[in-house]
């Protein structure tokens, strides 16, 4: 069961009537089927030199190239962006959330640091993280 703070999270929204917004894990899982799309349109020449990046074959790097791109808004769960419209979440934003923060930033490092915890070498977390931020 999907924890109701992380189905709250919203990552578009018409902000002219207030009343519709799609959810961000939704919007992510959007993000990996366009991904898959593309890729198979793709050559196989391409496709082996990305699975090449991960030191795989391309049937066991198409699942960790499709959740790190679905990754590229993960920093619209951060209290700065969920504050900008309507915080469905009930996250605790603090006393001033910094209504600016660049959600992309904030995939960037977050995806970063989950990539390195997962034991990813630091500089392929860091380049996959900046391609995706």
């Amino acid at each position: 069961m999907l924890d109701e703070k992380i189905a709250n999270f919203w990552a578009k929204t018409d902000q002219d009537t207030g009343e519709k917004w799609h959810p961000l894990i939704l919007h992510m899982l959007d993000v990996a089927a366009s991904v898959d799309a593309i890729l198979a349109r793709e050559p196989e020449s391409t496709r082996r030199r990305m699975a090449a990046c991960f030191g795989l074959q391309w049937v066991d790097a198409l699942p960790w190239l499709l959740i790190v791109m679905a990754c590229h808004d993960l920093g619209k769960a951060c209290p700065g962006f969920q504050c900008k419209w309507c915080n469905l979440s009930g996250l605790d934003p603090g006393r001033s959330p910094n209504l600016k923060v660049n959600h992309a930033f904030v995939s960037q490092v977050v995806l970063a640091e989950l990539l390195c915890a997962k034991s990813w070498p630091e500089d392929l977390a860091e380049l996959v993280a900046d391609a995706i931020g």
